[in-house]
């Protein structure tokens, strides 16, 4: 099972959440969920809004790390 996990692209550190691939690169990921980076200095707050799998494979590293 391959999963992504997510980084804040300004710390570089992990937000602590992970996504699970499916195979269907249209499957919607983390709707309506509230991400927030506490290592920031601006704190970041994120929202994935109509972000697919695809999308996420896209942005993701050879260590199926992503950087949002």
């Amino acid at each position: 099972m391959q999963q992504i996990d997510l980084y804040c692209k300004n710390c570089n550190k992990s937000f602590k959440i992970a996504h699970v691939i499916s195979g269907d690169d249209s499957t919607p990921v983390l709707q309506n969920t509230v991400i927030k980076c506490h290592h920031c200095r601006e704190k970041r707050v994120l929202i994935l809004k109509k972000w697919t799998e695809g999308d996420l494979i896209k942005r993701a590293d050879n260590e199926h790390r992503c950087y949002v």
